[in-house]
């Protein structure tokens, strides 16, 4: 289902959680936008502004957030089960005890990004950088990972 952002965030308002598989329309901005236990699994939010946003405890299972900036993004312990994050912008953002269980990550940019007790098993890291980045056992990672 393709909604804007508009609808997103009024039917949010109005206390709807349950947004699974929404196509948003690319470039949208929802930068600082509270989306948290929102459910957003198998969405479609590519190329989507969600800088600043609360997606804590969100349910992201198998959403696509290639090329959408999560910057300065809280996404503790949000569900990102087999996601795609694929030339996202990730510096300063919070997966704390996320699930990234499957998820695949590419070509990121990952500076001061906190994974501290994050689920990565499975998780696939390619070509991306890291620069002071805590990773799940809470040790500080400075070099591409493979």
């Amino acid at each position: 289902m393709r909604i804007t952002v508009e609808e997103l965030l009024q039917r949010y308002a109005a206390g709807e959680r349950d947004f699974v598989g929404i196509v948003l329309v690319p470039c949208a901005n929802l930068s600082d936008a509270n989306l948290s236990s929102a459910n957003l699994s198998k969405a479609s939010l590519r190329e989507i502004d969600l800088s600043r946003a609360n997606l804590e405890r969100a349910n992201l299972e198998e959403t696509d957030l290639s090329f959408s900036s999560l910057v300065k993004a809280n996404l503790r312990q949000a569900n990102l089960k087999g996601a795609l994050l694929q030339e996202t912008a990730l510096a300063d953002t919070i997966f704390e005890e996320a699930n990234l269980r499957n998820a695949e990550i590419a070509l990121c940019s990952m500076v001061r990004t906190n994974f501290r007790g994050a689920v990565l098993d499975n998780t696939s890291f390619t070509e991306c950088i890291c620069r002071d980045t805590i990773w799940c056992d809470g040790g500080i990672i400075n070099d591409p990972i493979n």
